[in-house]
């Protein structure tokens, strides 16, 4: 734990911020097929093309899923012990899946946090399906598009490296262990994030896509995540912090995009 009890300190630094520096970072996102940046370094011992190659043989027969998330369940609010490594953290709900989820549930639903673990844990488990069934459905056939047209890739390849991105930071195969998610201030005084965020798609897909999700969706969500994950030694390790995302909401279910 002595790997996870620095890194607390630098999440609860961050949490007592409340993500004015960290959500800072969503100026850095791509919109094609990197995945955010992770905190930590990727060892020289990792192969990137073998770690690729692996996830492409486990997606091959995959396919864009139109169904829900199968979400998970939640526990009851666990407050950690006063002095233990996890105090600083804060109280968090253990899914059923066994990540540990820190959030307010004023301000974000259960379904939405638990769509959120869902994204994540499809990266780690290589499951292209599991990943499409979180994500919103136009930005699944505009990015498709555009990747084909300016990369001549497909989504699936996209997806391929994201996970071959995250993997690269824990050194090989990892499993999620803890994700935060709060509400983000303000990144550009006069300007909404929303309007920021959907700007660089309005760019690559070359139309108002931000006009069109707001046609699609019945509510748009903007927040600020964290996520650990644990490497095959057990190591604990902040893999992504402070990055913004947004969330549509339609008919009860949500998506997000990227």
């Amino acid at each position: 734990m002595k790997t996870f009890k620095l890194t607390a300190v630098v999440i609860a630094a961050i949490a007592a911020l409340q993500c004015t520096a960290g959500c800072g970072k969503k100026d850095e996102k791509k919109t094609d097929d990197t995945a955010s940046v992770s905190t930590t370094e990727a060892t020289s011992s990792f192969d990137g093309n073998a770690y690729y190659d692996k996830v492409m043989s486990a997606i091959e027969k995959q396919e864009v899923s139109k169904d829900a998330p199968q979400l998970g369940t939640l526990g009851e609010p666990v407050t950690p012990e006063e002095g233990s490594d996890e105090s600083n953290l804060g109280a968090y709900r253990l899914s059923s899946n066994g990540v540990k989820l820190y959030y307010n549930r004023e301000e974000f639903s259960d379904n939405l946090m638990l769509t959120l673990e869902q994204y994540f844990l499809s990266f780690a488990a290589k499951d292209y399906s599991k990943y499409t069934s979180c994500v919103f459905p136009s930005y699944i056939d505009e990015m498709g598009a555009f990747l084909e047209k300016d990369y001549s890739y497909d989504l699936k390849t996209s997806f391929a490296k994201q996970c071959t991105s995250l993997a690269s930071h824990m050194n090989g195969d990892y499993k999620i262990t803890r994700i935060r998610l709060e509400k983000p201030e303000q990144y550009t005084e006069g300007v909404d994030n929303l309007e920021n965020y959907f700007k660089s798609l309005d760019d690559v897909f070359g139309k108002s896509y931000y006009e069109q999700v707001k046609g699609e969706s019945d509510n748009i969500i903007d927040a600020c995540f964290y996520v650990m994950g644990e490497d095959a030694n057990g190591n604990e390790t902040m893999i992504v912090s402070g990055y913004e995302i947004v969330f549509a909401e339609k008919e009860g279910r949500f998506y997000t995009f990227g």
